[in-house]
């Protein structure tokens, strides 16, 4: 590795382990409570953009990403789940059954822990090609999860009473080497511990999860497709932002028009934004290396033009009834 890259290394593992002095959990803005309906499709957040979906009956993953390792470790060394970690971190979240997991890139901070939540609860897991090669190489084969790949046009998943659509979008620009390193596809099945740069990012999707009692959008990251989500009704968007800050104005605008205004929702709530390199068993706190949280925050709040603005903290929860939002 020459010099200059190998410093380039370097300050964003700094970068990852230091914490900005904003706050968003400490912003009155972003934590006022919403509504005041109970019940219905609770929606329980677990940092970076892994949330935990539930109707009392069919339960979902978003992501799969619980064991989080160090920046340092992740830059330098190996990676790979770490069991007892997502072990305690499924009890600490009162996660007894998951009947899917929901993938929406191959990242390693989307992806890594994908496979053996699945396995584990002998769920049904769906993500892209490049997500079915990391499936591939770690999948318990004395586990009965079930691997559906998306199609590169996206596809529609009957799930208990929720309809899952894969959304065909675009991930954030690259703005440093850590990103770039890992643009493009996987091709070959991925055995775990292995380097981040093996976990290519692959084909993105953004997921709209609808049910009676309302419907979500999940974007995994900051960049979008033009009509991507066109005639799609969210009563709540949880809005990926790390790099937004990174992004050009056209190019924040143009995210916002075709996640945000394209679905029209309630409820924005940002997600994305914390240290994913930080266990979860020390608490959320925002990171440098995903952009300036304060000023991706302004941004959002700026935008939301009455629509209410709210962030969650670790195992917090928003509930969806009547196609109301509350939030305590």
């Amino acid at each position: 590795m020459s010099s200059p890259h190998l410093f380039s290394l370097l300050a964003i593992a700094s970068a990852v382990c230091c914490c900005s002095t904003y706050h968003p959990l400490h912003d009155p803005d972003l934590r006022k409570p919403i509504g005041d309906a109970h019940g219905g499709v609770k929606i329980t957040f677990l940092g970076n953009s892994t949330l935990y979906v539930t109707d009392g009956r069919t339960s979902m993953l978003v992501d799969g990403f619980l064991s989080r390792p160090s920046g340092f470790k992740t830059l330098f060394g190996k990676i790979g789940p770490e069991p007892r970690v997502i072990e305690d971190e499924l009890r600490h979240a009162g996660i007894v059954d998951v009947t899917a997991v929901l993938v929406g890139h191959a990242h390693h901070d989307h992806a890594l822990d994908a496979t053996v939540i699945a396995d584990r609860y002998e769920a049904t897991v769906i993500g892209s090609e490049s997500f079915a090669r990391i499936y591939e190489g770690s999948h318990d084969t004395a586990r009965r999860s079930i691997l559906k790949t998306v199609a590169a046009s996206g596809d529609h998943y009957e799930i208990g009473e929720f309809t899952v659509t894969f959304v065909p979008s675009d991930h954030v620009g690259s703005h440093s080497p850590v990103q770039s390193i890992v643009e493009g596809s996987i091709t070959r099945p991925l055995r775990m511990p292995a380097h981040y740069s093996r976990f290519k990012c692959g084909q993105v999707f953004v997921l709209h999860i609808a049910h009676r009692d309302g419907n979500m959008v999940v974007t995994t990251t900051a960049g979008a497709k033009e009509g991507q989500l066109e005639g799609m009704q969210a009563d709540v968007i949880f809005l990926g932002v790390g790099m937004l800050s990174k992004e050009a104005p056209d190019k924040r605008n143009t995210y916002w028009a075709e996640t945000v205004r394209a679905t029209n929702p309630k409820v924005v709530i940002p997600v994305h934004w914390d240290n994913f390199a930080r266990k979860l068993s020390r608490g959320l706190a925002p990171m440098n290396l995903v952009g300036n949280p304060k000023e991706i925050m302004a941004f959002v709040k700026s935008e939301a033009c009455g629509r209410q603005v709210r962030v969650l903290d670790l195992r917090e929860s928003v509930w969806l009834k009547g196609r109301a939002v509350y939030c305590p």
